[in-house]
């Protein structure tokens, strides 16, 4: 939270720019929206992990439970983890409150505390629902259709955050175009404010039933997914040993390559999520107008401070022994958990990068290097994080990546940088 408190002053020139006199409602309105689709995404994948792949299945499955009181209490317990999400959330949106517009601050928080809650409920739901998708007979074609290179049981776990994020972020919509309306003088408008914690509410009590019926059979679920990738992993596995995403650039490093084997055979999604983040820069880098520079150091910038989490995901499950065992030093494998970050941060840069570059020329050479200095500020706040705090890391590091994502907003509209 204190995090939160730091950065709210820092970006209140650039997410609230609208308080300097724009119009008041359709800023709120687009804040509030933005802001409760990002809790909706990450409250889609909290609950995924939280209900399917949690840790605690492990040890609960040689014991009978009763699924309805588990569930509960990981509900629970993913509220009390997840809460910081809307709360933060608030803060950053205090300065509308602070200039006058004490109404529009709560309902705007308002859309976000209905986002978090409407995510509880229906992630729950859905990702319940998703396991009795995997054994429908009814719907074995339609997974074929949509599994790609998945086992087909996989394939409805895949999509079922998705399809969380759709329902939630349509009832967000219409929340925050209600809370436009309301402000703008149409009573009515503040109704819709209630539909996401309705759907919510809607979405637990379908989940109760079934929790009861399918969490248990989940876990049947998992071994059998597992299973068929451990056939998948073991015909390519030569293959994926002689092909690693940039494993050209640790030759004679072996720190360098355990790390990019590592993440590219254990989180992939880092690699190819970057150049998806790359993409969201390349369509902010896209537009002639001047302010397209500034828009890209922003939108980038929290992209390649997000990479810089991957330390903490790539030391996640190593005991705090192995360096030893393996007779490595610790700087070295912190040495080589910053440059693969750095190197991975290269799909968020380089494709708005060059967007910008044949849109501006020369001009977008600063937000270039600024991007590269946020890269390797990133690798090494994050690969510092993972080595001191190791399951901490992931708290600490997204601390000091918010403020320092802020101090680069404020310096970009205050032209330090640009």
């Amino acid at each position: 939270m204190a995090a939160f408190g730091v950065a709210t002053p820092l970006v209140r020139d650039s997410l609230l720019a609208f308080l300097d006199g724009g119009n008041l409602a359709a800023g709120v309105d687009g804040i509030a929206s933005r802001l409760g689709w990002l809790v909706a995404g990450a409250m889609a994948l909290h609950t995924y992990s939280d209900l399917v792949r949690s840790p605690e299945r492990a040890v609960l499955d040689p014991h009978p439970v009763k699924a309805a009181a588990l569930l509960s209490a990981v509900a629970e317990g993913t509220a009390r983890a997840r809460l910081y999400l809307p709360i933060g959330c608030a803060l950053l949106l205090l300065p509308i409150a602070v200039d006058g517009h004490v109404v529009a601050w709560l309902g705007a928080v308002g859309v976000v505390f209905g986002a978090w809650l409407c995510s509880l409920g229906v992630g729950f739901t859905v990702h319940l629902a998703a396991v009795w998708a995997a054994y429908s007979p009814g719907l074995a074609r339609v997974l074929d259709a949509i599994r790609g290179d998945n086992p087909r049981l996989q394939a409805a776990l895949i999509y079922a955050p998705g399809a969380v994020l759709g329902v939630v972020g349509l009832a967000v919509a219409l929340a925050s175009a209600g809370l436009q309306l309301a402000l703008g003088g149409w009573t009515p408008g503040w109704v819709l404010l209630a539909l996401p914690p309705l759907l919510g509410a809607v979405g637990w009590a379908m989940a109760a039933p079934l929790g009861r019926a399918w969490y248990v059979r989940a876990t049947a679920l998992l071994a059998e997914i597992d299973g068929l990738y451990a056939v998948a992993d073991g015909e390519t596995a030569a293959e994926e040993a002689r092909h690693v995403y940039l494993d050209w650039l640790a030759r004679g490093r072996p720190e360098m390559l355990r790390t990019l084997r590592a993440g590219w055979r254990a989180h992939r999604g880092w690699a190819m999520g970057a150049w998806g983040l790359g993409l969201v820069g390349l369509s902010a880098a896209w537009n002639a107008d001047p302010v397209a520079l500034d828009r890209t150091l922003v939108v980038s910038g929290a992209a390649v401070a997000l990479m810089g989490a991957l330390p903490g995901r790539l030391s996640s499950g190593d005991p705090a022994w192995l360096d030893q065992a393996l007779g490595v030093e610790p700087f070295a494998v912190f040495r080589a958990r910053a440059a693969a970050t750095f190197l991975y941060a290269q799909g968020a840069i380089l494709p708005p990068s060059l967007a910008l570059v044949v849109r501006h020329g020369l001009a977008a050479l600063p937000v270039f290097l600024a991007l590269q200095l946020v890269a390797a500020a990133a690798g090494g706040a994050g690969a510092l994080t993972a080595w001191r705090w190791r399951a901490r890391a992931p708290y600490v590091y997204g601390s000091v990546a918010l403020v320092g994502w802020a101090v680069l907003v404020w310096s970009s509209r205050s032209g330090e940088f640009l």
